[in-house]
């Protein structure tokens, strides 16, 4: 583009490009990026390739459109994969490329043969994103592994933490939702008189999440001696009805959302715990039962596959603690919402909670290990040894609210998306660094060799 920075200080045509607007993270993002970039005034489309009215957030369920090769946009917005840059590239458009990680990181590269053609799409992927006119990465873990991970690529990509969409959060709960009537009759056993503790994980169910972790620290917490103690006075508070909840988006359609919580199944027997499971009402196919016979468990883990917003919001507003279980985890959206929600997070010592989370302050940053979660639990529900020196230690209470105020201070989307906007202009007047000729090359040499091996080991 040829205008002049003055004049391309106005209201955009974007559009944003996603593979597949599910539900999770990465498409809790878009969706937010789409909706503040349209708040401030910019018109704003959203392509993808795969979108499942029955699950998928509900701002999206009547407002994709596919493919019109006739619009005409300022700037696209790309993230996940970097294949479409070149081809946006040739409409000479302005691509803005959002990296959540590296997708050859991601990708499995266990066979000689998946090495082999693994070779040429992770060379594609860096040539790509080379097209982009600017790139943006999600936190600082991920910029470094950017760094170490695209040789070519020798300028530093801008950090842009993620922002959240807090005022869905504030709305009120619908409490007579069937969905939240049945958490409730599970959870609250109406013989007891104790409060209900909620240990709180929410992920997909996907084994690179770490879920079992959840579930090990939950059994680790029902064994401590310290949930045993003997009560001082009969004025004492009764021995709180402690349950794990491990919420995420499961879609029937995906195997490994199928097997996973198959796994998660035989891991809460391993633990001799009970499990229930409340399976959204649109699921015609409910592979597993739902729920277990084991009268003589410790406790009850309950499993929501998939559920709505409102359910989501419900389920912050009853959380004690928040269990987030992932390594080297990107960014983590599910910290920053909790911590929103007044609910200090316990999360693995890497990639972004560590800057997400301030340590003895809003939550604890721990060793992948159910001894330290549980140490951490204890620590939040006030049973049993303190982790922290005491002078430096918050209570529960001041925790929360100093979870709360720091998430609200450093992730709103108004911040993220003034930034964003920013970021938008920056774009419109940067240029492509390599010819497209080049890349495009190697795209067609590259599907010619992996076709000519496909053939050969047939």
């Amino acid at each position: 583009m040829s205008q002049s920075k003055d004049n391309q200080r106005k209201n955009l045509k974007i559009a944003f490009v996603h593979p597949n607007l599910g539900i999770g993270g990465a498409e809790r993002l878009i969706v937010d990026s789409a909706l503040g970039l349209q708040k401030l005034g910019h018109k704003v489309v959203i392509y993808t390739m795969y979108h499942d009215e029955d699950h998928c957030f509900k701002e999206t369920s009547d407002a994709i459109n596919l493919i019109n090769e006739d619009e005409d946009y300022d700037l696209v917005v790309v993230d996940q994969i970097s294949a479409p840059v070149p081809v946006l590239k040739i409409s000479s458009m302005k691509v803005l490329f959002y990296c959540h990680f590296p997708d050859k990181l991601q990708a499995r590269h266990d066979t000689l043969l998946r090495k082999f053609y693994r070779l040429f799409f992770d060379l594609w992927e860096e040539l790509a994103m080379k097209e982009s006119d600017l790139i943006l990465v999600n936190s600082k873990f991920t910029q470094n592994v950017f760094y170490k991970s695209f040789w070519t690529i020798s300028k530093l990509p801008k950090i842009l933490y993620p922002g959240i969409n807090f005022d869905s959060f504030d709305e009120e709960v619908y409490m007579d939702d069937p969905e939240i009537s049945e958490i409730k009759d599970i959870i609250s056993p109406k013989n007891s008189n104790s409060e209900t503790k909620v240990l709180l994980s929410i992920n997909r169910f996907e084994r690179k999440k770490n879920l079992s972790l959840a579930i090990k620290t939950f059994s680790k917490v029902l064994e401590s001696k310290y949930l045993n103690y003997s009560k001082k006075s009969d004025e004492d508070s009764p021995i709180p009805n402690i349950v794990l909840i491990m919420a995420g988006g499961y879609d029937p359609n995906m195997p490994e959302n199928v097997d996973h919580l198959g796994e998660l199944i035989e891991a809460t027997k391993e633990e001799k715990l009970q499990y229930q499971i409340i399976w959204p009402s649109t699921y015609s196919s409910k592979k597993y039962p739902i729920s277990s016979s084991n009268e003589k468990s410790k406790g009850i883990v309950l499993f929501l596959p998939s559920f709505s917003d409102n359910v989501r919001s419900y389920l912050f507003k009853i959380a004690t603690v928040a269990l987030y279980t992932p390594e080297n985890e990107h960014f983590g959206l599910v910290p920053v919402e909790s911590m929103y929600m007044s609910v200090p997070v316990i999360a693995v010592r890497s990639g972004g909670p560590k800057e997400t989370i301030v340590d003895g302050k809003t939550g604890f940053l721990c060793k992948s290990t159910p001894e330290e979660f549980s140490v951490a639990v204890l620590q939040i529900l006030d049973i049993g040894p303190k982790k922290h020196s005491k002078d430096a230690l918050l209570t529960p209470k001041e925790m929360r609210l100093e979870a709360h105020n720091h998430a609200k201070a450093r992730f709103s989307l108004d911040t993220f998306s003034s930034k964003l906007q920013e970021c938008v202009y920056e774009a419109l007047e940067s240029g492509n660094q390599l010819p497209i000729v080049f890349p495009i090359t190697m795209l067609l040499t590259s599907i010619f060799i992996v076709i000519v091996v496909y053939y050969n080991s047939v």
